[in-house]
């Protein structure tokens, strides 16, 4: 399987951010630092297999997953599914799929694609993820990109998002608003709205949802429901 796809005149939108290439050279050691308030590397690594067991990620399934940055997340379900699997990373930086590439194996493949347009057929997936990105979009944007995650999944094929939640504990919260204006104003309007229902609006249903570090990040799961819209 080749190892990276480039799609011809992949069209970066008006919300993509350029912070996205100007940070891939310190993007791993800069998640690393950050993650301290989160439990570190451990916490991290938790959470990220947290998602791959939502997924009900097996042996030989095709996984898919979205703004999949320097490919910690693909490089993990790769060892899941092995051999008979495939894993397919999505993501606008060319700077960061470079450094995705460090992690290749052979069933893993780079996609330099606008998650608003996988470029895959209907149904190709068993099941797909995206961790911190859609707090990153515009909020129609956020639905467009689970829209398309649903398209490409199996009927019956699950979903899984890691991304933040707003606590309720009034020094945390005052903590991560402080962090929200770093974040920007898509991560302000993410944190307002209900997750779990973008996801079901999106088209899946049996919408499950789980909470960690503080309640500063949520992982809500679905299936996709019904034929295609």
């Amino acid at each position: 399987m080749p190892t990276r796809c480039t799609i011809p005149d992949v069209r970066r939108p008006k919300h993509y951010r350029d912070d996205c290439d100007r940070i891939a050279f310190m993007y791993d050691p800069l998640v690393r630092s950050l993650s301290a308030f989160i439990g570190g590397e451990r916490g991290l690594e938790t959470m990220r297999t947290s998602v791959i067991n939502e997924m009900g990620v097996t042996p030989g399934k095709k996984v898919l997953d979205v703004c999949c940055g320097t490919g910690v997340m693909c490089a993990m379900i790769a060892d899941v599914v092995g051999a008979r699997g495939e894993v397919v990373g999505v993501d606008l930086s060319e700077k960061m799929l470079k450094k995705a590439e460090k992690r290749k194996k052979d069933n893993i493949r780079f996609c330099i694609s606008n998650a608003e347009e996988i470029p895959y057929e209907d149904g190709y997936f068993d099941c797909a993820s995206i961790t911190f990105g859609l707090h990153e979009m515009p909020y129609q944007v956020r639905m467009n990109v689970l829209c398309e995650m649903r398209r490409v999944i199996k009927p019956g094929g699950k979903i899984a998002v890691l991304d933040y939640s707003y606590p309720t504990n009034k020094l945390i919260r005052y903590l991560f608003n402080i962090w929200m204006f770093v974040e920007g104003e898509t991560a302000k309007d993410f944190v307002k709205r209900d997750l779990s229902s973008m996801i079901r609006d999106a088209g899946f249903n049996f919408i499950e949802k789980s909470v960690c570090s503080y309640n500063t990040v949520q992982i809500v799961s679905g299936v996709r429901c019904g034929e295609v819209r």
